[in-house]
């Protein structure tokens, strides 16, 4: 501390001499010295963002790449995209069982997304596993069969497991 007044003192003495006027010889003066500390900001790299898993519309499981089979598919897969007027077209107007479209639509209000295994095909009946899933996250599970001819679905018989 004793040497950092004599710098300050030296320092003074300095700056008046330069300045033309001579120092003062003798007399003390009051010097206030605060060490001398410092502040640094370091910058903190943020974490990598999180990976979130959403679910996806599921894949649908085939024993054989038939015809019948891809039309059942591809109902059920415009069912997830909410295109609904593919769906429709696709036989969901054969199967809605009256009341119309807008009935058809309003049917599928509380699922999210379908999740189909095509567990057998024989002929133009393809027979499934469909797992719906609802907007409350609960499942509900259905069994049985299409009936598919020229590329549409002409009739269902599906029953709730689950």
């Amino acid at each position: 501390m004793k040497s950092a007044g004599i710098l300050v003192a030296v320092l003074i003495g300095a700056g008046t001499a330069a300045c033309g006027v001579p120092p003062v010889v003798g007399v003390p003066v009051p010097v206030a010295v605060t060490p001398a500390t410092s502040t640094a900001v370091v910058a903190v790299p943020a974490p990598p963002p999180q990976t979130v898993y959403v679910p996806q519309p599921p894949a649908y499981i085939a024993p054989a790449d038939t015809a019948v089979a891809r039309t059942v598919v591809a109902y059920y897969d415009a069912l997830n995209r909410r295109d609904f007027a593919t769906a429709w077209s696709l036989g969901g107007s054969r199967i809605a069982g009256g009341g119309g479209y807008a009935k058809y639509v309003n049917g599928f209000a509380t699922t999210s997304w379908d999740t189909l295994t095509v567990t057998d095909v024989r002929g133009s009946t393809v027979s499934v596993v469909l797992s719906a899933v609802q907007t409350d996250g609960s499942i509900r599970t259905f069994a049985g069969t299409y009936t598919v001819s020229g590329g549409v679905i002409t009739g269902s018989h599906m029953t709730r497991t689950k």
